[in-house]
């Protein structure tokens, strides 16, 4: 395994997987590597003869500098990690590699001011700036998502769409503990009372979806939604939404429940296929 930190070195290798005839598989991180990324990794592993994953904290997509420091960091793991599941090369740039004093920023213009978007003024554009950035770099065949942020992973489908007709995205389900919990970087800022609740608030939640009609409509079932989650301390949304477009339109059949709560500072989002 290759641990690389300049875009230079990177390609040299990437170029020469290429002319060997080589497909490509990425996936994109923030490191803290977990299951759900292991499933990321083992998907590209499967389709593809080289994987290389990217570990970039990208401070562009936080709109909370505090939540920029705090977010989980463990580089020694992350490399013992991808070693352990066949990663072939780690990209590991510093934020002037990535943006050089001659980038020019794009913005995001899908799925706007609704969920994650409405609450984190600022991030999507983070994440498609970093991404159109790491795209042109890699030049993968394929790039690995989870459905966990699901927001993103449209906006994502969007930015591929329109600027890159040579790469194939691939989502991947959502990797969940035997409690039913979304793995997530930032589970390990829970403590464990907090994940106590939160495995009970989520044993709620799918108590709740499996006694609603499946044929009602996504306005009568928000109501329903707002009502049960009126009383919970915090947090940003809790709301169906249709899974093609994120609209609030369509029956429930058709329909993902997503959700971002508090737990103390930390912040929890997850989407629920019905």
């Amino acid at each position: 395994m290759l641990i690389i930190k300049d875009i230079y070195n990177l390609q040299t290798y990437l170029n020469a997987y290429r002319d060997k005839g080589y497909s490509i598989g990425y996936v994109p991180t923030m490191g803290a590597l977990h299951e759900g990324h292991r499933s990321l990794i083992e998907k590209s592993c499967n389709d593809n003869q080289k994987t290389i994953i990217s570990i970039f904290i990208n401070e562009k997509q936080f709109n909370d500098a505090q939540d920029f420091e705090a977010y989980p960091r463990n580089k020694g793991d992350d490399y013992n990690f991808c070693d352990k599941h066949n990663v072939d090369i780690i990209f590991e740039p510093s934020a002037e590699e990535i943006y050089p004093k001659e980038y020019k920023s794009i913005q995001n213009s899908h799925f706007k001011n609704i969920l994650c978007d409405q609450y984190r003024p600022g991030h999507f554009d983070g994440v498609v700036n970093v991404l159109n950035r790491l795209f042109n770099i890699i030049e993968s065949n394929k790039v690995y998502f989870g459905e966990k942020d699901f927001q993103q992973l449209k906006i994502v489908e969007n930015l591929i769409k329109e600027n890159f007709p040579n790469l194939k995205l691939v989502p991947v389900s959502t990797v969940r503990s035997t409690e039913g919990i979304a793995l997530s970087s930032r589970n390990s800022k829970l403590s464990k009372k907090q994940m106590t609740d939160f495995i009970s608030f989520q044993k709620e939640v799918i108590q709740f979806i499996t006694h609603l009609d499946k044929k009602a409509d996504l306005i009568e079932a928000n109501k329903k939604a707002e009502e049960f989650i009126k009383s919970y301390e915090k947090f940003d949304y809790f709301e169906f939404r249709n899974a093609t477009n994120l609209s609030l339109e369509g029956s429930l059949v058709e329909a993902r429940l997503f959700y971002a709560i508090y737990k103390s500072s930390v912040r929890l989002i997850d989407n629920i296929r019905l």
